[in-house]
């Protein structure tokens, strides 16, 4: 019962919130702020028409294909960093630039390069996830006790394969805080990208309403990115405590969520 008002507990608060802002015109009128019901009311009839569903997977695609890509070059990129030394030393002084650059700067040329379909948006995805991830694993295979690869060396392991099948995996822990956050990225990068210019898309029916005055259209893109956006990291925990289930730290996780 107790995890279950947990889980309730934050969209009971955030709706409350916006009811009572809403209700008392904290911050203007229903054209500024509507009540959530209005909103509802809109995103009702938007699933009718199956504008919401459209929109809502062109999103979802490009997120998800974003963060596969991320993830594969964040992991493939990071582990030879932290681990080869000549790649460390030609790649980490580019990385060490590329990674505080603001990637919204970049995304007119990847409009120019790309076009104004959906490669431009799943790169411009890619490029705000990709360096989570490859810091992550840079930072946790560097850390893998040396003994760990001597051992399977030993028995006869190549080094890639030692570096596929001892490093990665006992670097796991480290590389999904950075994914995690890099799913985040995923989802900023790809809205961001629609908003700007897309033909499809939530961020280009929030972009829409904006500039149409729909207010209603506006908030309905929000929540749904939002509630897109809390989905999928449910959903990457839950796949986090399976790869995770022998860690005696995802085991404490467990036991203290198990004690709610």
């Amino acid at each position: 019962m107790t995890r279950a008002l947990l889980a309730v507990y934050p969209f009971a608060l955030l709706l409350a919130a916006w009811w009572l802002l809403a209700a008392q015109g904290v911050l203007g009128n229903e054209f500024v702020m509507p009540p959530p019901d209005e909103v509802w009311e809109r995103a009702v009839e938007l699933a009718e028409d199956g504008t919401l569903a459209a929109d809502g997977l062109a999103t979802l695609r490009r997120v998800l294909l974003a963060y596969g890509l991320a993830l594969l070059a964040g992991v493939g990129l990071g582990t030879l960093i932290g681990r080869v030394r000549g790649v460390r030393l030609a790649l980490r002084p580019l990385v060490s630039f590329l990674f505080p650059a603001p990637k919204v700067a970049l995304y007119p040329a990847m409009l120019i390069v790309l076009g104004l379909g959906s490669a431009s948006k799943v790169a411009f995805g890619f490029s705000e996830a990709v360096f989570p991830i490859l810091l992550a694993t840079a930072a946790g295979t560097s850390q893998v006790e040396p003994r760990l690869v001597w051992s399977a060396r030993a028995l006869g392991t190549s080094r890639p394969a030692a570096l596929l099948r001892v490093v990665v995996p006992a670097a796991l822990p480290t590389i999904l805080t950075g994914a995690r956050i890099a799913l985040v990225g995923a989802i900023v990068g790809v809205f961001l990208g629609e908003m700007i210019a897309g033909a499809d898309g939530l961020g280009q029916m929030m972009a829409v309403a904006y500039r149409t005055l729909e207010t209603a259209d506006m908030y309905v893109a929000i929540v749904v990115v939002s509630l897109g956006g809390y989905l999928l990291d449910r959903l990457f925990l839950l796949v986090r405590a399976r790869l995770l289930a022998w860690s005696a730290e995802e085991r404490s996780e467990i036991r203290r969520s198990a004690r709610w």
